[in-house]
């Protein structure tokens, strides 16, 4: 009979020690609801748009595509040298011993596989730089979306890229564009040497 009576004590107080933790999830559960969450009020931004026809992204295009001119011109200068050698190998042929012909050719075409080379690394350098200019101008628009939409009221943003229907309202793009055209946003372009 004791241990009967043991038992039923053991099983008391787990039982009470359940309920009184059950109690107190229970309060904190309410009171959890009890606490007012803001109400998400969303801005969609278009902010591909904004990149593409903003003024900061157009002066930066510019001096890429002024860069981008210089580099071509360079490397233009340097395919045309090789073409003046590979004519003037070409009338001398008939003169040089066939091993000399052959070795010059050699030479030539390993000018041709470095200035190819040549080109693949400026085109990588510059395609680099204009992947960070994007970067940076899309940071910006983002900081300058924010602005935005916490001025009317909005705590929450969406690119509208990522976004199947919205009521038309949300939409703060024209705004993000205006402010992101008047700021003073400038981008520095250099390429790494």
């Amino acid at each position: 009979m004791r241990k009967l009576s043991t038992k039923v004590v053991n099983s008391a107080l787990v039982l009470g020690v359940l309920a009184f933790g059950s109690s107190i999830y229970l309060e904190v559960n309410n009171a959890s609801a009890q606490e007012k969450l803001p109400v998400a009020k969303a801005a969609i931004i278009d902010v591909s748009l904004i990149l593409s026809s903003s003024r900061p992204w157009k002066e930066a295009e510019g001096e890429m595509k002024a860069q981008v001119k210089i580099v071509r011109e360079a490397i233009g200068l340097k395919r045309a040298a090789l073409k003046d050698k590979a004519d003037e190998l070409k009338r001398q042929q008939a003169i040089l011993a066939p091993e000399v012909f052959q070795q010059k050719v050699g030479a030539l075409q390993q000018e041709q596989r470095n200035l190819q080379r040549e080109m693949q690394v400026s085109n990588n350098k510059l395609n680099n730089v204009l992947k960070k200019i994007r970067a940076k101008l899309r940071t910006i628009i983002i900081q300058t979306s924010a602005k935005v939409a916490s001025e009317k009221g909005m705590n929450l943003g969406f690119d509208r890229s990522n976004v199947l229907f919205f009521n038309d309202g949300m939409d703060i793009t024209k705004e993000v564009l205006e402010r992101f055209n008047a700021s003073k946003t400038k981008i520095e372009i250099k390429p790494k040497s």
